[in-house]
């Protein structure tokens, strides 16, 4: 595995960062924020430029104090503009009036409020938008909520495409595939892919379940960015001590791919924009990188914050993994251009063992002299 601590930027942004997401021109936009009430800590969203100097505040545009942090954004694939759900007020939450995704315009190094709709049905005010995704066209927002609410908009006008879906539980991610046609929805107990027109069930998979039969639950579920026969999940284990990632051929639902990514469960996911790596951030605070054809874990970065990792994103070149954390910091994690070959990590961890195999030779050559005396 590569060894990059040395390639980290780490920039700190005081405040708890619950999401992230790359513009088009390469920029960072951050959300997240202390919530409603006196925390002290503002709720915020915040544009730094990426860079081989590391992280620069651009902008940031501090939110109200009595309505909650964002919980979840996405960057429009084109434009200058992303969609973040905020739950308003407490008071217009029970009121039903609570318009939750809301468009902010990014242009000229400010951010700028526009339209908002309301995407939760619930009025309590415990429940939270935990997902969002623009289709790959930028026509329409997908959301899945804690309360079930799973809802798609038409973008810019922010109109139902169709009426919302209500799961049974609450909804942990959604994703567009096949050209923008359907939707993946990702509860704990279920994947179920809808059509968007009319919302009818295109495949349901569900009782996720590790290779060898552990229980588990669904945590994420993306299609392959470039590669539209392919769905990619991540289960955690109920017991929390294991996750997986699992590929899905799309055309004939077959499981073809399983591997155990760490001892630990995850808490974000990302795929690189060209569909080459896969990054997992785990409960142990670890980052790791795969490769997306075979799964295989290609770095590993123990530690890499301080406390709960919220999000992660590869840039626009794929050449660094950006990470975000409640301990109030971002990181830009710099990718090498080229992954090592097992011939690569064969010779590295000679390198870096040459000690004792130099003393595991000496006791082979040892074992094969005396065999041989004893033979003579």
């Amino acid at each position: 595995m590569a060894k990059l601590e040395r390639q980290r930027h780490t920039a700190k942004v005081g405040f708890p960062v619950a999401c992230i997401g790359i513009t088009p021109s390469n920029q960072v936009v951050l959300g997240g924020g202390g919530g409603p009430g006196r925390s002290g800590v503002q709720n915020k969203l915040a544009v730094y430029s990426i860079g081989d100097a590391g992280l620069q505040q651009q902008s940031e545009l501090v939110l109200k104090s009595d309505e909650d942090a964002p919980t979840c954004l996405a960057v429009h694939p084109k434009e200058g503009a992303l969609v973040a759900s905020i739950n308003g007020t407490s008071s217009d939450i029970q009121a039903g009036s609570s318009r939750n995704l809301r468009v902010f315009a990014l242009a000229k190094g400010r951010i700028r409020a526009g339209k908002a709709t309301k995407t939760i049905c619930s009025s309590d005010q415990m429940d939270y938008q935990k997902c969002i995704r623009f289709s790959s066209a930028g026509s329409m927002v997908a959301g899945g909520a804690t309360d079930g609410t799973l809802s798609v908009v038409k973008y810019p006008s922010l109109k139902p495409v169709s009426a919302f879906v209500g799961a049974a539980d609450e909804i942990n991610d959604v994703d567009f595939g096949e050209q923008d046609r359907w939707l993946a929805a990702a509860t704990d107990a279920e994947i179920k892919v809808l059509l968007v027109a009319d919302s009818s069930t295109v495949k349901s998979i569900r009782d996720p379940r590790t290779a060898s039969g552990e229980r588990a639950v669904f945590r994420f579920a993306r299609f392959g960015t470039g590669k539209a026969d392919v769905l990619f999940t991540v289960l955690n284990t109920r017991s929390r001590k294991s996750c997986y990632v699992v590929q899905w051929d799309t055309k004939t639902w077959a499981r073809i791919g399983t591997r155990r990514v760490a001892h630990s469960a995850a808490t974000t996911f990302a795929m690189s924009h060209g569909g080459d790596l896969l990054a997992v951030a785990t409960a142990s605070l670890q980052i790791c990188v795969c490769d997306a054809r075979t799964l295989k874990v290609l770095l590993r970065i123990p530690a890499a914050h301080s406390f709960a990792i919220t999000a992660l994103a590869f840039d626009k070149d794929d050449r660094r993994l950006v990470s975000a954390s409640a301990d109030e910091t971002c990181q830009a994690i710099v990718l090498p251009e080229a992954w090592p070959t097992a011939v690569d990590r064969l010779a590295g961890y000679a390198r870096d063992h040459s000690q004792l195999l130099a003393v595991l030779l000496a006791a082979l050559l040892a074992v094969l002299v005396a065999l041989f005396t004893v033979h003579t």
